[in-house]
């Protein structure tokens, strides 16, 4: 089988700067889940090392088998990874009829919304962060609150800082916004949800 490092992709990086050979080796050695400090908090990490791992895994699979990889398998993933980089502020979604773009401002409003839906959840605010491939859309009352989107083929990260109602079980409150974000930004945009961190700023009575 031919090795990663003959194929390895070089000059290309993440919205947020990281070099794509970093997260690359990282997932092809098996540590996807084995986070440093910037990638705990960043959606665009988040995002490609979810996106990464569901196009490395049939690398994974053959490198199981007792067999030679066929000739130019390797290749056409990481073809694959390369086009996720040509798309950094939007999803895409391969079909046998052609490609969908989903920007990344369209599933910060899809997550907000979600998030507001669900009961004890008084707002889930927003404000502007520019640019970079972290969509945030706009903000309310002046709050640091937002909701952050960040997208990698057909894979999101979501962060979203929300208000809760006064008594809330807050564990539980975040629980319940997770499985609603998660199901809703699945059944209206097709994508995969790889990382979803709730943080409740606040509590209103």
């Amino acid at each position: 089988m031919t090795s990663h490092d003959e194929h390895s992709v070089t000059g290309d990086r993440l919205a947020c700067g990281r070099p794509v050979d970093e997260l690359l080796d990282q997932v092809a050695a098996g540590r996807a889940d084995r986070r440093d400090d910037h990638q705990q908090g960043c959606v665009h990490c988040q995002a490609a090392l979810g996106e990464y791992r569901r196009l490395w895994s049939p690398v994974h699979e053959l490198a199981a088998q007792p067999v030679a990889a066929p000739r130019g398998r390797i290749d056409r993933i990481l073809r694959q990874i390369r086009g996720v980089l040509a798309e950094p502020d939007h999803a895409v979604l391969a079909g046998p009829d052609g490609v969908t773009r989903i920007a990344a401002r369209v599933i910060v409003v899809t997550a907000r919304r979600s998030a507001q839906s669900v009961p004890g959840v008084r707002v889930a605010l927003s404000r502007t962060l520019g640019a970079g491939g972290a969509e945030r859309a706009g903000g309310a009352g002046g709050t640091d609150g937002d909701v952050v989107a960040g997208v990698a083929g057909a894979s999101t990260a979501i962060e979203i800082v929300l208000a809760a109602d006064y008594g809330q079980d807050l564990h539980a409150l975040a629980d319940r916004v997770r499985r609603t974000v998660a199901e809703r930004v699945s059944r209206l945009t097709g994508l995969s949800t790889t990382e979803l961190t709730v943080v409740i700023d606040d509590v209103l009575e």
